[in-house]
């Protein structure tokens, strides 16, 4: 008998298959949403309930009939998988949560730092200056961060990106090598907002590199794990579909006391670049929720979806769990949907 029911959104998002798997094979109930309808969706197949949404972005819309959501089903558990999603819903958290239904994220201040690149950038910087280790403070580094609208045009050196403090994926972002690259993307943010939108956009040296990210979990007594990939091939908007599973102790004691610094809760991704030539690894960003490629962890042998519900159980986290390391990569399947 199912005694739990858990509610997952964006069910056609890259980590809801292994999401949804998890929350079956615990004999959860399992509602899920998105924006689409049930018949364009193969996860929908894994539910036991389905309900369209409106588009996050349509707040007041999605707000009232998220509301609803929550008083037909009353879920124990709710799990965001998507940036937008877990914005607006942690904006409006005290409201939405109940006793008994949880958002199973990070804590409602944490989550606000973790979406502001710029201060996060200096959250990590400063933190990593403290790092007692030196060996492994000098392995792994902040990008230095600025507002675009404090950019010193003497000293500047090419190549150069602009993104949003609190851009999501890679949307807004501008990859600039030159002065005429520059000129033509700061007219465009200002055309599109004038100098309160220049603010909202920060400056970061360009580093060439491959993508590394890490499925870091943390649970509330300060017992973290960290499952570092090397992302080989990805999708424009940064999801791996071929990558290395790897262990670095050094690099992964860093992600562990980052994690401890950042008071995260539950299962995050932190995302790297590995310089060419230099390996070092600078901290890009932080995704709080579980990464598109959070399946590749599970793949390995660490059962990322679980731990966390656990964690949001009051539990503490295994860190035992042998791990398989090497290449994995992801495939496309087709499937016939419910008539």
């Amino acid at each position: 008998m199912k005694e739990k029911t858990a509610l997952v959104t964006a069910i056609g998002s890259f980590s809801a298959d292994c999401v949804l798997e998890t929350l079956r094979r615990l004999n959860y109930r399992v509602v899920g949403t998105d924006i689409y309808p049930e018949e364009w969706l193969p996860a929908s197949l894994k539910l036991d309930a389905f309900c369209r949404l409106p588009p996050a972005a349509e707040e007041e819309d999605y707000l009232f009939s998220f509301r609803k959501l929550l008083e037909r089903e009353r879920p124990e558990k709710i799990l965001p998988l998507i940036d937008l999603e877990v914005d607006l819903l942690n904006l409006h958290r005290e409201e939405l949560e109940t006793e008994n239904g949880i958002f199973c994220i990070c804590g409602k201040e944490e989550i606000e730092l973790l979406r502001d690149k710029y201060l996060l950038a200096r959250k990590v910087a400063g933190s990593l200056n403290e790092l007692e280790d030196s060996s492994c403070r000098a392995n792994v580094r902040a990008i230095r961060t600025e507002y675009a609208s404090e950019l010193d045009f003497e000293a500047l050196s090419f190549p150069l990106i602009l993104k949003p403090v609190n851009g999501r994926s890679s949307g807004g972002l501008y990859r600039i090598h030159n002065e005429d690259e520059l000129g033509f993307s700061l007219s465009v943010i200002l055309r599109e907002g004038g100098e309160e939108r220049l603010s909202s956009y920060i400056a970061q040296p360009l580093i060439r590199g491959r993508v590394v990210t890490v499925d870091i979990l943390r649970d509330r007594f300060g017992n973290t794990a960290s499952i570092p990939r090397e992302e080989l091939l990805r999708t424009p908007n940064g999801a791996g579909l071929s990558v290395r599973v790897f262990q670095d102790r050094n690099f992964q004691r860093v992600c562990e006391y980052l994690a401890e610094r950042l008071n995260i809760l539950g299962c995050v991704n932190f995302e790297f670049i590995r310089g060419e030539g230099s390996g070092v690894y600078y901290f890009v960003e932080c995704n709080p929720r579980f990464s598109g490629g959070v399946a590749f962890t599970e793949l390995s042998g660490f059962p990322a979806v679980e731990e966390s519900l656990r964690i949001f159980d009051g539990e503490r986290l295994r860190t035992d769990y042998p791990l398989r390391y090497g290449y994995f990569t992801r495939k496309y399947t087709e499937c016939r949907m419910k008539r």
